[in-house]
């Protein structure tokens, strides 16, 4: 036996060793990656703040800066600390002006809605009545259950009581993420400040992890992804922050009630490709058609007008084809996503499926011509015979 099938038979029987001893002890393995995944959340927070605040971090580098980033080591340094600080200088004035002037109106919408609740209830109840005389819904409630209305406070007691405890977990939780976001924030500085020599260091690992051969086309993946990631985020920022503008002035225009509220929403879900739409427009026209049916109405055919400027005219314009994916797979990668990893999933899934597609469509496209190569070859030889 040589030293090479040696080595192979070495490496399977080591692999098959691990997957056993994996399998049969996979709930402690569980906990154990459940525990690293809790000490690494504020340096994953850390480095999602330092990518996002790369761009702007770049720009004040490359555009505001770039007189001192030429004068050796000193200005690259100078013109580092002075882009870091002009980036966290604007995260911070956004975030002044956000809590200065739209988060007052945001909770006063929020308390008018609550005040609003026992309104909100009667107009239901006086709704409910007329179903019933229409269709008789009593009847059919009766149909269904006798003891429906009876029992209804001891259900609804219920639930509360069943999901108290979620409520006040999920709240826990907050707090724990607010903390975990905190030293993120810290960490992200770190990240951003030391971005040329961490990146110069994985370079430079992976180099060495990588073959020869191998090490270029990984590193053009690697940019390939950090461009798709990168157009992608930025482009859907400024095309939700754009959307949510207009939906604020045409509901002004319109003196639709919960404006700041509803536009707010609208805004934020139009980040999800495809359903954020949906999603953002259904609590907008149930919120607006408790106070005025008519304006609901009138809503939902203004949001629906938006959509479709927004599909297809604003969002091309901005985005152009950075996915580069069909219609069919976007679906498919949001549906993905989202199944596996939840709202993060449904935002990220998208570039993710996008990068993958390129890599196989680059993949496929060689094999088609190596094959007609082959073929083209294969076809002179039989013509000399």
């Amino acid at each position: 036996m040589d030293k090479v099938k040696f080595k192979q038979m070495i490496l399977i029987i080591t692999y098959g060793i691990v997957l056993f001893i994996s399998l049969t002890n996979f709930s402690t393995i569980i906990g154990i990656l459940d525990k690293v995944h809790k000490i690494a959340l504020p340096v994953i927070y850390g480095f999602v703040l330092a990518y996002l605040l790369n761009i702007p971090y770049k720009g004040f580098r490359k555009r505001v800066f770039y007189g001192i980033e030429n004068k050796g080591v000193t200005g690259k340094k100078a013109a580092s600390a002075l882009s870091i600080i002009s980036t966290y200088l604007l995260a911070i004035l956004t975030g002044a002006i956000l809590i200065r002037y739209i988060l007052p109106q945001l909770i006063d919408s929020i308390g008018q809605l609550i005040e609003n609740v026992p309104i909100y209830v009667t107009t239901v109840e006086t709704w409910v009545l007329k179903l019933d005389e229409a269709i008789g819904l009593q009847e059919m409630i009766d149909w269904y259950d006798s003891d429906f209305l009876r029992n209804l406070p001891d259900r609804i007691n219920g639930l509360i009581s069943k999901w108290l405890p979620y409520v006040g977990n999920y709240l826990l939780g907050l707090t724990s993420g607010l903390y975990n976001w905190i030293i993120g924030l810290i960490i992200s500085v770190y990240f951003l400040y030391g971005k040329d020599v961490l990146m110069g260091q994985m370079s430079r690992f992976s180099e060495a992890l990588c073959p020869d051969r191998h090490y270029s086309r990984f590193m053009e993946i690697t940019n390939r992804a950090n461009g798709i990631f990168n157009k992608f985020i930025t482009g859907n920022v400024i095309d939700s922050l754009i959307i949510g503008i207009i939906c604020f002035l045409g509901m002004t225009i319109m003196d639709m009630p919960y404006v700041l509220l509803i536009s707010l929403i609208i805004g934020v879900t139009n980040l999800i490709p495809i359903f954020g739409p949906f999603i953002g427009a259904v609590p907008g026209i149930f919120l607006i058609l408790i106070v005025d049916p008519i304006k609901a109405l009138t809503f939902l055919i203004f949001i629906i007008a938006l959509q479709q400027f927004d599909g297809n005219i604003l969002k091309p314009k901005i985005l152009g084809n950075t996915v580069g994916l069909p219609g069919m797979w976007v679906l498919i990668s949001i549906i993905v996503g989202a199944g596996m990893f939840g709202l993060p999933g449904m935002l990220l899934g998208v570039p993710t499926f996008a990068l993958g597609y390129s890599l196989v469509r680059e993949w496929v496209d060689q094999r088609l011509k190596s094959k007609k190569s082959t073929n083209r070859l294969s076809e002179n030889e039989s013509s000399t015979l």
